[in-house]
């Protein structure tokens, strides 16, 4: 129990330090002033328009789909209703976290623009926990129905979606959009999302017998 607790205890304390305007608040600006002039002196380009792209992918329009389509395959592959109900959970506790989160606390983004009555703050990061909770949904889903007898396969493509959603969180720090304890927030959300499906949600029936 000591990974869902220490994620527990990082979220709370990076709220309360966003609510409380707390000390750790300098660790934003630090980061933020060393990643600006890192940017301002990048001689590629294409590392801007990398990092766009890639922050990009934490939009609903591109992270739900693949969720979408991930647990149409799996629920047609187990014949199950299973990975239709453990995606509805991930989007019940994405919403149910991160909208609520935002509104509430109102924190101001990176630019300093203050958040009016009616909008949403930047605390936590929507599109992290956006990309890591669909994302990583996804890749468990495919896992656990495709990819059961193949083990090595599973652990490879649950690599690369922890990668991929980090690159995110990175793309949205590199390009402004973030201060670093709202992407960690969103980090922090999506592992206790997922570590709490892949321990409580019903599993679909496995398929043994390659990945189909």
């Amino acid at each position: 129990m000591w990974f869902p607790i220490s994620l527990l205890l990082v979220l709370a304390v990076t709220t309360e330090q966003v609510v409380t305007k707390g000390p750790l608040l300098s660790l934003d600006t630090w980061i933020r002033d060393h990643v600006l002039r890192l940017v301002s002196e990048n001689p590629y380009p294409i590392l801007d328009r990398l990092a766009e792209h890639w922050s990009d992918m934490g939009d609903t329009r591109a992270a739900a789909p693949a969720l979408i389509v991930a647990t149409l395959a799996a629920a047609a592959r187990t014949r199950s209703w299973k990975p239709v109900l453990i995606s509805v959970l991930a989007g019940t506790a994405l919403f149910s976290t991160v909208i609520p989160g935002k509104i509430i606390i109102g924190r101001p983004g990176p630019e300093g623009a203050p958040v009016l009555s009616g909008q949403w703050g930047w605390f936590p990061s929507g599109h992290t926990s956006t990309a890591g909770i669909c994302y990583g949904t996804a890749a468990w889903l495919i896992g656990i129905c495709f990819l059961a007898a193949r083990p090595h396969l599973r652990r490879t493509l649950y690599a690369a979606t922890v990668a991929f959603c980090v690159g995110v969180g990175v793309s949205l720090i590199w390009r402004d959009y973030h201060w670093f304890l709202d992407v960690v927030a969103g980090w922090c959300l999506t592992s206790l999302t997922l570590w709490s499906l892949a321990r409580w949600a019903p599993r679909p029936p496995r398929r043994h017998g390659g990945t189909g």
